[in-house]
């Protein structure tokens, strides 16, 4: 498969956009390569807000992909919960959409931090962090997301090994992102 020249992303709020944004151009995208799905207007449950939009950008990206070249990354918390339930979830709304399972062979990335996003910026920045902690209020998290970026690049490559300190939700995400080829 060749380099996307869409890639859609469907996150619950602008730092799970911003985390998927800066992994993708730090593997050489621009920002004119992505499509960003509505953000939840006010705030509510972004979670939820993905789940039920999740089955039409399967399906949005089965249509393009059959045409160009194209990526879809969806990112959403476990909000401290069990990862596989929200995959679970997520399966479950293509079941009921009538849509078939996301295959191996399809470029449909999950990232899906077991608390927050903010907890793999500070990981992937050399921080000790656990998943059962809140870190949404850490003092300069915007300003550490495209070295978080950088450092995902390098845990994801061939062969490589991340870090120990490596929290599982996030190990879990390196053989997703490598779906992008």
């Amino acid at each position: 498969m060749g380099r996307p020249s869409q890639i859609i992303v469907l996150a619950e709020d602008r730092r799970h956009q911003r985390f998927v944004q800066k992994y993708m151009e730090r593997l050489g995208h621009s920002q004119h390569d992505f499509y960003f799905e509505d953000l939840p207007s006010g705030r509510g449950c972004g979670e939820q807000w993905v789940r039920m939009r999740y089955a039409n950008a399967v399906e949005a990206y089965r249509q393009r992909s059959s045409r160009a070249q194209t990526a879809l990354v969806v990112a959403i918390d476990a909000n401290g919960g069990d990862m596989e339930r929200r995959l679970r979830q997520l399966q479950d709304a293509l079941a009921r959409a009538d849509l078939s399972p996301r295959r191996d062979d399809e470029k449909i990335v999950h990232l899906i931090p077991r608390r927050n996003i903010e907890t793999w910026v500070l990981c992937l920045n050399g921080r000790n962090v656990d998943e059962n902690s809140d870190y949404t209020r850490e003092r300069d998290i915007d300003q550490q997301f495209q070295r978080a970026a950088a450092t995902l690049f390098e845990w994801s490559r061939q062969h490589a090994l991340p870090a120990p300190h490596c929290v599982p939700s996030l190990h879990a995400a390196i053989p997703e992102v490598r779906r992008l080829g």
